[in-house]
């Protein structure tokens, strides 16, 4: 976008640098369900990619080579052993769903899927031939696709006859497109999590292989075929029940050995390592947590949906349970156990959600309502005392939660490894507080959370304010995530940039102003760093001047503070404004401004301590913004609001400091041999 200044018509050319894509949640309630499962497993492996981050600055350890060794462990099991077991339970719904279609209707329905599916594999086998190169693949990929259709092709035949034995083939054919559902997911999950295709494949197979040798067994003690599907996916979900569970005693155990071990190792470490092993702490428990409460809320819709279908189906348990009792009681009565086994972690889920959402309240209010702060006047009376009031409950509600998270998770930890006395007792404590409440109030919370991811998306101006917070998590996550296409979204992400600079290197521009927001910030000093260390800005951008503005910053509340060994390069803040850092020239900048939100529940300050001063900025009789300034940084509060909302009418204070930098003479282009000793300065000191 082309524009020019009113002031003195100069040309401004305006480009937007879009990565959302390659992080933020998709839309839709499936998607955003499966973004929560992948967040949830992801969150442990980024525990464990802390873990060595602290083993790495504390030198080579025998005691903390078993520390990583118990995290790796940890996140495996967590995205390898409990997602593969959980996907293989839900595989058995799509095919206790085929139960209930009618007898009557059996044969069409197998007809119509074999005839649709033989015009889809055709149409793939000429798409193939089409664009394959090579000329073995193309035949491969021909042959292959067209044997596929023509033995669709061959069901329709035999499904269409009236002597078919419809029962067995519909069992077949059932049990077939779960095997081939469940490769296709493994497929797609084993791109974005290393080592799971064989162990999800096998566990897939051993779940359609079960299926067919229950059904087999089962086959001379039916009556119906609706009783023989379901006895089929009861026994063998049975099955994969106890397998879960083992999968849980086994994390819970490592877990707590983990906890211990961290804590003992954390007592004689620096304040960077303890507070990143307290941050993998809380990224591993609540990656468990979160799954557990999630996977519950799954499994009470699906319970409610089936229940009456299930509820003329009398089933005889094999593991949990005994007596024949119908088949909406039998899932209902599993849904309750494993909630009342996981009652503390639900009771803490649903205490810390509570704590939460009471600190964010206010904020969440100016997401959708947003305060006017400036008007033409200057300061609106009103909203200077809510400013300063904003930012005072939320700094001290944060700092609340910090400590409590600090407090109670490591012995919130220890209880979910043995849940069974803290259940008794929370039980004997409070009547109430039973499982099937806390589990209500917990699904309740989840559910909750779901529905706003979901629902984000489709409707940006109610639900999609709301999903902030949940963006700026799935954005930490999948700056960090290292999938197994070894395609990172944070390498993509830097390409894209550093390709927009050397096109404005090319182009003869006279400066660059970055403007970013959120996770972008993060994104830009990251790269601008990188590559001023690395001695490449001057290649990249050509010795253009590179001046940086940031708003809603998280690199410091969040990144410095949960990663500190990570980002050691941030500096403190505690000795005041003029002693701060980072310095625009440490991250190979001109100047770098900040502005924020007295409510920015993401970020706020870079460089101001947040108690010093929430006073929105006015712009003076001199065209001067009041804000703190010492060198190349500037810092100022644009008054009450959240993490959105910052370029609105009332950012009078950021229009005129972002003017001012386009505006600003052309310093004089650093001398490249300067530049070089500056970068190899800094390298040295980081």
């Amino acid at each position: 976008m082309s524009l020019r200044r009113r002031a003195n018509d100069r040309p401004v050319d305006l480009f937007e640098l879009y990565w959302a894509d390659l992080s933020r949640l998709a839309e839709g309630g499936v998607r955003a369900l499966t973004a929560l499962y992948q967040l949830f497993f992801h969150v442990g492996t980024l525990a464990a990619d802390i873990v060595d981050q602290a083993a790495l600055s504390v030198g080579d350890r025998a005691a903390w080579r078993l520390l990583q060794r118990m995290h790796a462990w940890l996140a495996w099991l967590m995205k390898g052993p409990a997602a593969i077991v959980h996907l293989s339970m839900l595989l058995l719904v799509p095919f206790g769903a085929a139960a209930l279609i009618s007898p009557d209707q059996q044969q069409r329905v197998l007809a119509a899927a074999a005839t649709v599916v033989a015009i889809v594999l055709t149409a793939l086998a000429a798409l193939a031939w089409l664009r394959s190169t090579s000329t073995p693949a193309r035949w491969t990929k021909l042959v292959v696709l067209l044997a596929g259709a023509l033995a669709c092709v061959v069901v329709v035949v035999v499904a269409l006859r009236a002597e078919t034995d419809e029962p067995v083939m519909h069992f077949g054919t059932s049990a077939l497109a779960v095997a081939v559902l469940g490769f296709w997911l493994i497929e797609r999950y084993a791109r974005i999590a290393h080592g799971v295709r064989v162990l999800g494949h096998g566990l897939v197979a051993a779940t359609v292989i079960g299926l067919g040798v229950d059904g087999y067994l089962q086959l001379e003690h039916v009556t119906t075929q609706f009783e023989w599907m379901l006895v089929a996916v009861f026994n063998v979900g049975e099955v994969l029940l106890a397998l879960m569970l083992l999968v849980w005693v086994a994390y819970v155990l490592v877990q707590a050995t983990a906890l211990t071990l961290g804590l003992w190792l954390g007592r004689s470490a620096e304040r960077a390592v303890r507070q990143s092993l307290a941050t993998s702490r809380l990224a591993m428990v609540s990656s468990a947590a979160f799954f557990v409460v999630l996977s519950l809320v799954l499994w009470s819709v699906i319970g409610y949906v089936t229940g009456r279908q299930l509820k003329e189906f009398l089933y005889l348990p094999l593991i949990f349970g005994a007596g024949y009792r119908s088949g909406e009681i039998y899932v209902d009565a599993r849904i309750q156990t494993l909630g009342g086994f996981f009652t503390p972690m639900v009771l803490a889920f649903t205490v810390l959600a509570l704590m939460t959402l009471l600190v964010l309240v206010p904020s969440l209010r100016e997401e959708i309502k947003p305060t006017i702060n400036v008007d033409a006047r200057g300061r609106r009376r009103e909203a200077i005392l809510w400013s300063e009031r904003l930012g005072a409950w939320l700094g001290a509600g944060l700092a609340a939660l910090k400590r409590t998270f600090t407090t109670v998770v490591p012995p919130g930890a220890y209880v979910a490894a043995n849940p069974g006395p803290a259940a008794r007792w929370i039980a004997e404590w409070q009547d109430y507080l039973q499982g099937q409440t806390l589990v209500a109030a917990g699904k309740w919370l989840a559910g909750g959370a779901l529905t706003v991811a979901a629902l984000g998306a489709r409707f940006r101006q109610t639900f999609g304010r709301l999903r902030v917070a949940l963006d700026a998590v799935l954005d930490i996550d999948n700056y960090f995530a290292d999938p197994p296409n070894r395609q990172p979204p944070r390498a993509r992400i830097y390409s894209r940039f550093a390709s927009l600079l050397v096109y404005l290197r090319d182009r003869g521009y006279a400066r660059i102003v970055i403007v970013a927001h959120s996770q972008g910030t993060v994104i830009s000093a990251d790269l601008l760093r990188y590559l001023h260390v690395q001695q490449r800005l001057l290649e990249i951008a050509g010795g253009l001047p590179i001046a940086l503005v940031t708003v809603g910053s998280p690199l410091r509340d969040l990144y410095a503070e949960l990663f500190p060994l990570l980002y050691r390069w941030m500096g403190s803040r505690e000795a005041g404004f003029a002693a701060a850092r980072p310095s625009a020239s440490e991250i190979g900048a001109v100047e770098w401004v900040n502005a924020c939100r007295s409510g920015d529940y993401v970020g706020r300050f870079v460089w101001t301590l947040p108690r010093d001063a929430f006073r929105i900025a006015l712009v003076g009789a001199d065209g001067r913004v009041e804000a703190e300034r010492a060198g190349d940084r500037t810092e100022f509060c644009l008054g009450a609001g959240a993490h959105t909302h910052y370029f609105s009418n009332d950012a009078v204070a950021l229009a005129v400091e972002i003017d001012r930098l386009i505006e600003r003479e052309p310093a004089a282009r650093l001398d490249p041999a300067s530049r070089r000793q500056d970068s190899v300065r800094r390298g040295e000191t980081r």
